[in-house]
């Protein structure tokens, strides 16, 4: 899901810790190519000496010295090797483009948009948040006019944020992307070009042909697959675009008493629909998004909270985003030593490993779970004149959230109604005793929960 959601916000700092890393092997990896890329120029220098020499020592066909310790012979030879010696230099040119010219464009170009788009997006999710807690702290009496100039600041920085997200987004995949072709393209192109410079003269060389080609025709897979992607994401990210300027406009307005009725009939009927699904195992979100909740200490503050209620029937919400620092943090890095086996098998086991093996060590986000099954739900809050308020009373406890705009607020309250009309109309009194027995304590909290 493209949602600005914790889960979203920890995958894009998985990824950019992970283009840092790269960035690093990168400079150590160009440092040596560099270095190697000189040995072969010399490497030329000296074959273009030695053939000259050879040359001066091989005489011609009419020195009867030369003939007779095989001068035209040698003749042949020092062709063969200034040809050789052109080729070397081909392999040094081919060498410098296919892959020092290409770890420097990734290391000053990728990776530094990456970071570009990482202090845009900082900035302008600075500026949202400004902009959302200031409409979010209109009062009810509030002049229309003023009310109407701050949502229309807040739309625009949602707007700026949105594109800052994307581009963000946009920059770690091209990044990814090129993780998964860029350098195995970059370096089974340079062992190519060490086949064709040996033209199958050493031993060696040939044996690993069958390998340099598997992995060229990987590398050329992983770019149609990346391409494929590539697409799938901007056609995403501009259907997501379009569903949030259709929210923002529907925020604009409030809808109609019959037509908010016939929407909640037909919403009830989707969400007992899902709701039994989730009984043959499939739970699925019927809601999800961020909401404030004050909190029930003495300050009455209120905190942002990402809450999510799914076809279990089930409200939980992350009580603190996912936080990380960008100082040398504790990671999980694998290392993977390649061995002198060129069998296809190795080679698929290792590419599966690598690029399939899914994001290691994710660490789990605390949640809280709210009891709908004993629960109310309110419009509107008491002792608040906020806006956009609605309260979930449980037995136990009173959550008293608001929504980010009036349409949100009607969303998360026929959805949680449409849940617990639901959870009624399934409930027996043995599944009611096994429910209860499930989430005990999820609405029921310490006195540390009331900063939450």
């Amino acid at each position: 899901k493209l949602d600005d959601s914790p889960m979203f916000r920890q995958q894009m700092q998985c990824m950019e810790e992970s283009a840092e890393m790269l960035r690093m092997r990168c400079l150590r990896f160009y440092k040596g190519s560099k270095k190697y890329t000189e040995g072969l120029g010399e490497g030329y220098d000296a074959d273009i000496g030695f053939v000259n020499a050879l040359e001066s020592f091989g005489g011609g066909h009419n020195d009867p010295i030369c003939v007779a310790f095989g001068g035209p012979v040698m003749t042949k030879f020092t062709i063969a090797l200034r040809e050789i010696g052109t080729y070397k230099e081909v392999l040094r040119s081919q060498v410098e483009h296919m892959l020092n010219d290409r770890l420097l464009q990734f290391v000053n170009v990728d990776v530094q948009e990456v970071k570009e788009a990482r202090k845009r997006f900082d900035k302008a999710s600075i500026v949202y948040d400004q902009a959302r807690e200031k409409y979010l702290s209109l009062r009810k009496s509030t002049r229309l006019d003023v009310a109407a100039t701050i949502e229309e600041d807040l739309h625009s920085a949602r707007t700026t944020f949105e594109q800052a997200r994307f581009h963000l987004v946009s920059a770690l995949s091209n990044a990814e992307a090129k993780k998964r072709f860029e350098f195995l393209e970059a370096v089974s192109g340079t062992m190519d070009a060490h086949l064709r410079f040996f033209k199958q003269g050493y031993e060696l060389l040939h044996q690993m042909e069958p390998f340099i080609n598997q992995v060229l025709a990987y590398a050329h897979q992983s770019r149609e697959c990346a391409n494929y992607e590539m697409a799938s994401l901007n056609e995403r990210m501009q259907e997501y675009q379009r569903q949030v300027d259709r929210e923002t406009r529907n925020s604009c307005g409030s809808p109609t008493g019959d037509g908010m009725r016939h929407n909640s009939r037909n919403s009830q009927k989707v969400i007992e629909a899902v709701m039994q699904s989730a009984a043959k195992g499939k739970v699925q979100t019927i809601r999800q998004g961020y909401l404030s909740k004050r909190s029930s200490n003495l300050r009455g503050d209120w905190k942002r909270r990402f809450f999510i209620l799914d076809s279990r029937g089930m409200l939980y919400y992350y009580r603190k985003p996912w936080n990380w620092s960008s100082g040398n943090g504790s990671r999980s890095v694998v290392h993977r030593n390649m061995t002198s086996e060129n069998s296809p098998g190795l080679l698929s086991r290792w590419l599966s490993s690598h690029y399939h093996g899914g994001v290691q060590d994710e660490k789990p986000v605390a949640r809280h779970t709210v009891n709908l099954l004993t629960s109310t739900i309110k419009v509107d809050a008491d002792q608040t004149d906020l806006r956009f308020c609605f309260r979930i009373i449980s037995p136990t406890k009173v959550y008293t959230l608001q929504a980010e705009n009036a349409q949100d607020q009607m969303d998360w309250i026929e959805k949680i109604t449409g849940v617990i009309a639901s959870l009624l109309s399934f409930q027996t009194p043995e599944r009611a005793i096994m429910r209860l027995s499930t989430v005990d304590g999820g609405d029921t909290f310490s006195a540390s929960d009331s900063g939450s």
